[in-house]
């Protein structure tokens, strides 16, 4: 068993539960007893929970963090942005939609069975710094991910209170307090991982001649960093409130698309 890879069936079978808690979500408006999003929502944790398993399996297979290829990477991603979303849900009783987590996390699991889970040789063979730096950055982007998600629907809210639009999509989003409140606090996170990875991430790119190849990707995540970095300050010194809040952290997740890539 220990020899096998993670096979596509696999995947898509875990992308299906995923979907399948996006659809149930999805379709909330028209069940008025509301089991139709809860059972969308033990759908997304049951879906974690077998996404885990099978990341847990990939690792101890490989005698490895699974960050060692594109499909590992993207499986991580779907693993940090699907729990994370949990993780507020019960810490800090803030529900994230659950169509668009499970919705992503169904997109990262099927780009993932399309590049394919083979053998791939870690470039972090022997240094466990590296792998630290990795994984702190695929949180990072994970915890942006679920900001923008985040900032989305405080920006829908906004205008749906603005012209008092209560009824349809708006009604399966959070208030704009926990919003605004979760917000900063996600934003705060994603400075001290990314700040993290890019300080390890910089060290060993200065102790490989400056390698070209990992320039770019440096230097998007640090453009990446000091507009997190800035997007803090500004909201501690109370000079981005709300909805300016929320556009700029929309824009903050621009670089990380391209320092990701």
């Amino acid at each position: 068993l220990a020899a096998h890879p993670l096979t596509r069936d696999c995947l898509l079978g875990c992308a299906s539960v995923f979907l399948t808690a996006a659809v149930l979500d999805g379709l909330a408006n028209r069940d008025a007893s509301g089991k139709l999003p809860t059972a969308g929502l033990w759908l997304l944790r049951g879906g974690w929970v077998l996404l885990t398993t099978m990341l847990a399996y990939q690792g101890l297979r490989t005698h490895a963090l699974p960050i060692a290829s594109a499909a590992e990477v993207l499986l991580s991603i779907a693993w940090g942005l699907s729990g994370l979303s949990l993780f507020l849900d019960v810490t800090f009783d803030h529900r994230l939609p659950t169509w668009a987590i499970a919705g992503l996390t169904t997109a990262c699991l099927v780009a993932a069975s399309l590049l394919g889970v083979g053998e791939h040789p870690s470039g972090a063979t022997g240094k466990p710094l590296i792998a630290m730096h990795v994984g702190a950055a695929i949180l990072a982007y994970c915890v942006l991910g679920a900001q923008a998600l985040n900032s989305a629907a405080y920006l829908l809210q906004d205008r749906a209170v603005a012209r008092h639009q209560f009824g349809g999509i708006y009604a399966l989003l959070p208030a704009l307090v926990p919003l605004d409140r979760v917000g900063a606090q996600l934003m705060g996170a994603a400075v001290w991982l990314l700040g993290l990875s890019l300080v390890i991430g910089a060290t060993d790119w200065a102790q490989r001649d400056l390698a070209l190849v990992a320039a770019p990707k440096l230097v998007a995540a640090l453009v990446t960093w000091l507009a997190c970095a800035w997007i803090v300050l500004q909201r501690r010194r109370r000079r981005l409130p709300g909805a300016a809040f929320a556009r700029a952290s929309l824009l903050a997740a621009l670089p990380a698309v391209v320092a990701l890539y």
